[in-house]
């Protein structure tokens, strides 16, 4: 069989030329730390790294409304203890106020005190998230939650609409909430109900003008205003739990699709540095046999 010194010389540029492509393929892989350079190069293992960075994504957007969820709930569990122990001392004082042999003096002392507790309270019925977000005004969460009117009555601004996100598989919890669902109105023994507010503006006129009589009947009040924040922090403390529990999942379950989109999508340096050591050894190789072929003559052939 014949051989063309042409056919040679086609054959030593046509490998140097692979070994080029070959090694700038690999340059390139490690400029930007990836294994695949554009999804024509490998369009199953493309559709695969798309499919996971989706879900990643899916699973961080979950995590960050989960978080916003977490910090709200946070100031709230701060705002209904504050207010909790508000009415504890509220109790404190009517118990004090109900003794008959307090002098009328006192009794106006403790409603000041009283009252600048209750003005507390409605400070903390208030409140708002890291957001600037009102807590406790159902989904109208640029509104104060309570306000009061031109007579001094304070009146609830927000909406009784409540949302929830989903926690887990089939399971949602409370975003928000609505002032009225945590400053409860109380129901008293004749059947009447009388607004949270309204209840312990009673109590504090009761000190100046009523009988003991209606301090006790403000005393009962409080007990059903503590009874209701109880159940409001321990559905918020139920809530926290939930939430974090599904955080603690997402984050074990982000982990994991990391760790697979890893291993499919970026390179192994360390394999990298030695298939390019040796592209480079092959490189080198392949010139210095080219040099040598297109140096040879009909003659050297002959001779050889």
């Amino acid at each position: 069989m014949k051989i063309s010194t042409s056919f040679l010389f086609d054959r030593a540029t046509e490998r140097m030329s692979t070994i080029q492509n070959k090694l700038a393929t690999t340059q390139a892989q490690m400029a930007v730390g990836k294994q695949i350079l554009s999804p024509s190069a490998a369009p199953d293992q493309a559709a695969a790294i798309q499919r996971l960075k989706g879900e990643v994504e899916r699973q961080d957007s979950h995590i960050r409304t989960l978080d916003v969820a977490m910090r709200r709930y946070t100031a709230e569990e701060t705002a209904l203890s504050s207010a909790n122990d508000i009415l504890i001392r509220l109790k404190e004082l009517g118990i004090q106020a109900a003794n008959d042999t307090l002098a009328p003096d006192d009794r106006k002392a403790i409603g000041v005190e009283m009252k600048a507790l209750r003005d507390e309270i409605l400070s903390l019925g208030n409140s708002r998230d890291d957001s600037g977000n009102y807590l406790f005004s159902g989904t109208r969460v640029n509104t104060p939650a309570f306000a009061e009117n031109g007579s001094g009555q304070v009146q609830y601004q927000g909406d009784q609409t409540q949302t929830r996100i989903p926690a887990g598989v089939e399971r949602t919890v409370q975003f928000t909430r609505a002032g009225t669902d945590v400053f409860n109105r109380v129901v008293r023994n004749d059947g009447k109900s009388v607004g949270f507010f309204d209840a312990l503006d009673q109590m504090i006129e009761g000190l100046k003008t009523g009988p003991t009589s209606s301090i006790q009947r403000g005393i009962a009040d409080l007990t059903q205003m503590h009874n209701s924040l109880s159940l409001a922090q321990a559905q918020n403390g139920s809530d926290q739990t939930v939430v974090q529990s599904q955080l603690d999942v997402l984050a074990e379950t982000g982990l994991r699709l990391k760790s697979t989109l890893s291993e499919i999508e970026d390179l192994d340096y360390a394999e990298a540095v030695t298939r390019m050591n040796k592209e480079m050894m092959s490189l080198e190789a392949a010139m210095g046999s080219f040099s040598k072929i297109s140096g040879l003559t009909l003659f050297d052939y002959i001779r050889g």
